[in-house]
Protein backbone atom coordinates (compact mmCIF):
# COMPACT_ATOMS: atom_id res chain seq x y z
CA UNK A 1 0.00 0.00 0.00
CA UNK A 2 2.37 2.56 0.58
CA UNK A 3 4.54 1.64 -2.59
CA UNK A 4 0.85 2.01 -4.26
CA UNK A 5 0.47 5.56 -2.69
CA UNK A 6 3.05 6.99 -5.59
CA UNK A 7 1.90 5.03 -8.27
CA UNK A 8 1.24 7.24 -11.41
CA UNK A 9 -2.32 7.17 -11.52
CA UNK A 10 -4.35 9.34 -8.78
CA UNK A 11 -6.94 6.83 -8.11
CA UNK A 12 -4.57 4.52 -7.48
CA UNK A 13 -2.41 6.60 -4.86
CA UNK A 14 -5.42 7.83 -2.89
CA UNK A 15 -7.23 4.46 -2.71
CA UNK A 16 -3.77 3.08 -1.53
CA UNK A 17 -3.69 5.92 1.03
CA UNK A 18 -6.90 5.70 2.36
CA UNK A 19 -6.86 1.88 2.99
CA UNK A 20 -3.54 2.08 4.47
CA UNK A 21 -4.17 4.78 6.80
CA UNK A 22 -7.46 3.03 7.82
CA UNK A 23 -5.78 0.11 8.40
CA UNK A 24 -3.36 1.52 10.67
CA UNK A 25 -5.98 3.63 12.55
CA UNK A 26 -8.56 0.49 13.05
CA UNK A 27 -5.29 -1.80 14.31
CA UNK A 28 -2.77 0.85 15.96
CA UNK A 29 -4.30 0.53 19.42
CA UNK A 30 -2.47 -2.93 19.59
CA UNK A 31 0.98 -1.65 18.20
CA UNK A 32 4.21 -1.45 21.01
CA UNK A 33 6.40 1.46 20.46
CA UNK A 34 9.00 -0.35 18.23
CA UNK A 35 6.31 -1.49 16.09
CA UNK A 36 4.96 1.82 15.72
CA UNK A 37 8.78 3.09 15.00
CA UNK A 38 8.69 0.53 12.08
CA UNK A 39 5.57 1.85 10.77
CA UNK A 40 6.78 5.57 10.23
CA UNK A 41 10.59 4.18 9.17
CA UNK A 42 9.72 1.55 6.90
CA UNK A 43 5.94 2.34 5.42
CA UNK A 44 5.22 6.08 6.08
CA UNK A 45 8.45 8.18 5.69
CA UNK A 46 9.24 6.08 2.20
CA UNK A 47 6.16 7.74 0.90
CA UNK A 48 8.00 11.44 1.50
CA UNK A 49 11.29 10.34 0.87
CA UNK A 50 9.58 9.72 -3.48
CA UNK A 51 8.16 12.90 -2.87
CA UNK A 52 11.12 15.36 -1.73
CA UNK A 53 13.19 13.62 -4.16
CA UNK A 54 10.22 14.38 -6.98
CA UNK A 55 10.63 18.03 -6.30
CA UNK A 56 13.90 18.20 -5.33
CA UNK A 57 14.55 21.88 -6.74
CA UNK A 58 17.72 20.86 -8.75
CA UNK A 59 15.89 18.64 -11.11
CA UNK A 60 17.75 15.71 -10.30
CA UNK A 61 16.03 12.83 -10.28
CA UNK A 62 16.68 9.15 -8.91
CA UNK A 63 16.23 5.57 -10.58
CA UNK A 64 13.53 5.40 -8.16
CA UNK A 65 11.53 8.08 -9.38
CA UNK A 66 12.30 7.00 -13.05
CA UNK A 67 10.81 3.63 -12.46
CA UNK A 68 7.72 5.06 -11.21
CA UNK A 69 7.45 7.08 -14.26
CA UNK A 70 7.03 4.56 -16.80
CA UNK A 71 3.88 4.91 -17.77
CA UNK A 72 3.88 8.63 -18.25
CA UNK A 73 5.44 11.78 -16.59
CA UNK A 74 3.98 11.70 -13.02
CA UNK A 75 1.98 15.22 -12.57
CA UNK A 76 4.90 16.13 -9.37
CA UNK A 77 2.38 19.01 -8.42
CA UNK A 78 -0.85 17.11 -8.61
CA UNK A 79 1.20 14.80 -6.02
CA UNK A 80 2.51 17.48 -4.25
CA UNK A 81 -0.86 19.57 -3.91
CA UNK A 82 -3.41 16.33 -3.79
CA UNK A 83 -1.79 13.05 -2.59
CA UNK A 84 1.42 14.18 -0.65
CA UNK A 85 -1.19 16.96 1.12
CA UNK A 86 -3.75 14.05 2.04
CA UNK A 87 -1.22 11.89 3.19
CA UNK A 88 0.62 14.48 5.55
CA UNK A 89 -2.70 15.41 7.10
CA UNK A 90 -3.49 11.49 7.95
CA UNK A 91 0.06 11.05 9.48
CA UNK A 92 -0.78 14.25 11.55
CA UNK A 93 -4.31 12.73 12.34
CA UNK A 94 -2.73 9.12 13.34
CA UNK A 95 -0.05 10.30 15.66
CA UNK A 96 -2.94 12.68 17.62
CA UNK A 97 -5.21 9.69 17.75
CA UNK A 98 -2.03 7.42 19.25
CA UNK A 99 -0.05 10.27 20.98
CA UNK A 100 0.08 8.60 24.66
CA UNK A 101 2.27 5.55 22.63
CA UNK A 102 4.22 7.37 19.58
CA UNK A 103 5.16 11.23 21.21
CA UNK A 104 9.08 9.72 21.19
CA UNK A 105 8.60 10.00 17.56
CA UNK A 106 7.34 13.45 17.85
CA UNK A 107 10.21 15.37 16.53
CA UNK A 108 10.81 12.78 13.65
CA UNK A 109 7.37 13.98 12.54
CA UNK A 110 8.01 17.89 12.66
CA UNK A 111 11.11 17.68 10.73
CA UNK A 112 9.03 16.04 8.60
CA UNK A 113 6.77 18.77 8.34
CA UNK A 114 9.83 21.37 8.11
CA UNK A 115 11.37 19.15 5.41
CA UNK A 116 8.09 20.38 2.92
CA UNK A 117 7.66 23.62 4.64
CA UNK A 118 11.35 24.58 3.38
CA UNK A 119 11.03 23.37 -0.05
CA UNK A 120 10.14 25.99 -2.90
CA UNK A 121 5.79 25.70 -2.04
CA UNK A 122 3.46 27.78 -0.61
CA UNK A 123 0.89 24.62 0.80
CA UNK A 124 2.27 23.57 3.59
CA UNK A 125 3.39 25.42 6.66
CA UNK A 126 5.15 25.13 10.85
CA UNK A 127 6.45 26.86 13.26
CA UNK A 128 10.26 25.27 13.30
CA UNK A 129 10.94 26.90 10.48
CA UNK A 130 10.43 30.23 10.63
CA UNK A 131 14.09 31.25 10.49
CA UNK A 132 14.53 28.75 7.36
CA UNK A 133 12.53 30.21 5.39
CA UNK A 134 13.15 34.32 5.60
CA UNK A 135 13.28 36.05 2.38
CA UNK A 136 16.44 36.42 0.84
CA UNK A 137 17.46 39.31 -1.06
CA UNK A 138 21.33 39.18 -0.72
CA UNK A 139 21.94 38.36 -4.33
CA UNK A 140 20.81 41.57 -5.75
CA UNK A 141 24.05 42.92 -4.08
CA UNK A 142 26.10 40.64 -6.54
CA UNK A 143 27.74 42.21 -9.69
CA UNK A 144 25.96 40.15 -11.93
CA UNK A 145 22.71 41.56 -11.33
CA UNK A 146 23.98 45.14 -11.55
CA UNK A 147 25.34 44.06 -15.05
CA UNK A 148 22.00 43.37 -16.26
CA UNK A 149 20.36 46.42 -14.49
CA UNK A 150 22.62 48.85 -16.47
CA UNK A 151 22.17 46.75 -20.22
CA UNK A 152 18.83 48.05 -19.18
CA UNK A 153 19.12 51.52 -17.85
CA UNK A 154 21.39 52.30 -21.02
CA UNK A 155 18.91 50.91 -23.71
CA UNK A 156 16.02 52.80 -22.18
CA UNK A 157 18.76 56.31 -22.17
CA UNK A 158 19.59 54.94 -25.88
CA UNK A 159 16.20 54.28 -26.94
CA UNK A 160 17.07 51.67 -28.79
CA UNK A 161 14.50 49.35 -30.77
CA UNK A 162 14.53 46.48 -28.93
CA UNK A 163 14.40 44.39 -32.10
CA UNK A 164 17.88 46.03 -33.06
CA UNK A 165 19.47 46.22 -30.12
CA UNK A 166 19.04 42.16 -28.90
CA UNK A 167 17.25 43.07 -25.42
CA UNK A 168 15.29 39.86 -26.15
CA UNK A 169 18.44 38.12 -25.77
CA UNK A 170 19.34 40.38 -22.65
CA UNK A 171 15.86 39.50 -21.03
CA UNK A 172 16.59 35.80 -21.91
CA UNK A 173 20.12 35.78 -20.57
CA UNK A 174 21.23 33.26 -17.95
CA UNK A 175 21.66 36.23 -15.54
CA UNK A 176 18.66 37.47 -16.08
CA UNK A 177 16.82 34.06 -15.68
CA UNK A 178 18.80 33.69 -12.79
CA UNK A 179 17.60 36.64 -11.54
CA UNK A 180 13.46 35.62 -12.04
CA UNK A 181 14.54 32.18 -10.45
CA UNK A 182 15.82 34.19 -7.27
CA UNK A 183 12.98 36.74 -6.76
CA UNK A 184 10.55 34.08 -7.36
CA UNK A 185 12.33 32.60 -4.59
CA UNK A 186 12.18 35.30 -2.13
CA UNK A 187 8.72 36.14 -3.21
CA UNK A 188 7.84 32.94 -1.99
CA UNK A 189 9.59 32.24 1.22
CA UNK A 190 7.56 35.73 2.05
CA UNK A 191 4.42 33.61 1.11
CA UNK A 192 5.61 30.76 3.00
CA UNK A 193 6.33 32.99 6.49
CA UNK A 194 2.81 34.82 6.00
CA UNK A 195 1.41 31.46 6.07
CA UNK A 196 3.82 30.17 9.27
CA UNK A 197 2.12 33.57 11.26
CA UNK A 198 -1.17 32.55 10.73
CA UNK A 199 -0.42 29.12 12.33
CA UNK A 200 0.91 30.28 15.20
CA UNK A 201 -2.03 32.43 15.69
CA UNK A 202 -4.27 29.70 15.24
CA UNK A 203 -1.85 27.61 18.03
CA UNK A 204 -1.83 30.77 20.11
CA UNK A 205 -6.32 31.07 19.88
CA UNK A 206 -6.80 27.75 20.33
CA UNK A 207 -4.26 26.60 22.77
CA UNK A 208 -3.83 29.92 24.78
CA UNK A 209 -5.17 28.32 27.84
CA UNK A 210 -3.06 25.52 27.95
CA UNK A 211 0.15 27.23 26.71
CA UNK A 212 2.76 27.86 29.21
CA UNK A 213 5.22 31.38 29.62
CA UNK A 214 8.11 29.29 28.19
CA UNK A 215 6.04 28.18 25.03
CA UNK A 216 4.58 31.24 24.66
CA UNK A 217 7.65 32.87 24.68
CA UNK A 218 9.12 30.25 22.16
CA UNK A 219 6.19 31.55 19.43
CA UNK A 220 6.70 35.10 20.34
CA UNK A 221 10.78 34.90 19.26
CA UNK A 222 10.16 33.15 16.64
CA UNK A 223 7.12 36.01 14.74
CA UNK A 224 9.97 38.79 16.67
CA UNK A 225 12.64 37.73 13.88
CA UNK A 226 10.71 37.25 11.07
CA UNK A 227 9.29 40.50 12.08
CA UNK A 228 12.35 42.34 12.45
CA UNK A 229 14.20 40.79 9.02
CA UNK A 230 11.06 42.16 7.06
CA UNK A 231 12.36 45.19 8.69
CA UNK A 232 15.60 45.32 8.06
CA UNK A 233 14.51 44.54 4.47
CA UNK A 234 11.85 47.14 4.28
CA UNK A 235 14.07 49.90 5.58
CA UNK A 236 17.06 48.93 3.22
CA UNK A 237 17.02 51.82 0.98
CA UNK A 238 19.64 50.79 -1.61
CA UNK A 239 17.86 47.58 -2.09
CA UNK A 240 14.79 48.93 -2.50
CA UNK A 241 16.13 50.89 -5.17
CA UNK A 242 17.54 48.20 -7.04
CA UNK A 243 14.54 46.49 -7.18
CA UNK A 244 12.54 49.84 -8.54
CA UNK A 245 15.02 50.23 -11.11
CA UNK A 246 14.43 46.00 -12.26
CA UNK A 247 10.91 47.78 -12.77
CA UNK A 248 7.66 45.42 -13.50
CA UNK A 249 10.25 42.60 -13.59
CA UNK A 250 10.19 42.10 -9.85
CA UNK A 251 6.53 42.46 -9.25
CA UNK A 252 6.71 43.26 -5.98
CA UNK A 253 5.35 46.14 -3.54
CA UNK A 254 7.82 49.12 -2.13
CA UNK A 255 8.88 47.98 0.53
CA UNK A 256 8.53 44.46 -0.57
CA UNK A 257 7.45 42.48 2.84
CA UNK A 258 5.31 45.78 4.33
CA UNK A 259 3.12 42.81 4.40
CA UNK A 260 5.04 40.82 5.64
CA UNK A 261 6.10 43.36 8.73
CA UNK A 262 2.25 44.85 9.15
CA UNK A 263 1.18 40.71 9.76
Amino acid sequence: LSELSFDPRSEIRQSALKVLFETLCNHGHLFSLPLWERVFESVLFPIFDYVLHAIDPSGSSTSEVNEVETDGQLDQDAWLYETCTLALQLVVDLFVNFYNTINPLLRKVLMLLVSFIKRPHQSLAGIEAANATLPNFSFLGSGNFVTVNHEHASMAEDDRDPAESGSHDNLESPRTQNLYAYLSDAKCRASVQLLLIQAVLEIYNMYRSQLSAKTILVLFEALHDVSLHAHKINSNIILRSKLQEFGSMTQMQDPPLLRLENA
